[in-house]
C-alpha cells in the first residue's frame, strides 16, 4: 500500500473535515482510491465516518421523506457494503440495517461513492456512463444533490 494510503489508514478521520476529504479525493488517482477502497479496514473507517456525518449535512425539509439505499459494490471479499439513510420530518437517519422500503437504491463503486459524497464527481454524468446505477424514484434521486450540503474541493 501506497503511504498516503497507510496514512489515511492510520489516520483519525473524525477529525478530517469534509473540504480536506474532497481535496485528497481531488488530488487522488482512480488506482489510488481503489487501493483505498480495497483494504477492508480503511474502507470500512471511510464508509462508516462519511455515512456518519450525513444526518450533520442533510438540508432537506418536513415534506422530504423517504429512504435510500446505497450499495457500495466491490468490497473486498466480495458482495457490497449496504447503508441505509432515512429522511423524514426534516431529519436524516443513517444505519447499515435496511429498515424500510427504499425509495431509491443507489448502486456505485467504491471509489465513485468517495467521488460523488466529495462533490468530485457529477451524479448525472456518472449515471448516464453507467458509473452510478438507480433502481426505484429516479426524479427523487436527481433532488438528493440538494438535499445536503456536499463538500467542494
Amino acid at each position: 500500500m501506497s503511504s498516503d494510503n497507510e496514512q489515511l489508514g492510520e489516520a483519525d478521520l473524525s477529525r478530517l473535515g469534509p473540504e480536506d476529504l474532497a481535496n485528497l479525493v481531488k488530488n487522488a488517482s482512480n488506482s489510488q482510491l481503489r487501493e483505498v477502497m480495497g483494504d477492508p479496514g480503511v474502507r470500512a473507517k471511510v464508509l462508516d465516518e462519511i455515512f456518519g456525518r450525513m444526518g450533520a449535512r442533510y438540508q432537506g425539509g418536513e415534506s422530504t421523506s423517504g429512504a435510500i439505499h446505497w450499495k457500495i459494490l466491490d468490497k473486498p471479499g466480495g458482495g457490497h457494503d449496504l447503508y441505509q439513510t432515512a429522511l423524514s420530518g426534516g431529519q436524516c437517519t443513517v444505519s447499515q440495517e435496511t429498515t424500510q422500503e427504499p425509495r431509491v437504491t443507489i448502486s456505485l463503486t467504491g471509489p465513485e461513492f468517495l467521488k460523488l459524497v466529495s462533490g468530485n464527481g457529477s451524479p448525472t454524468m456518472m449515471f448516464f456512463s453507467g458509473k452510478l446505477k438507480l433502481a426505484g424514484d429516479i426524479g427523487f434521486a436527481a433532488g438528493l444533490i440538494n438535499l445536503f450540503d456536499i463538500p467542494r474541493a
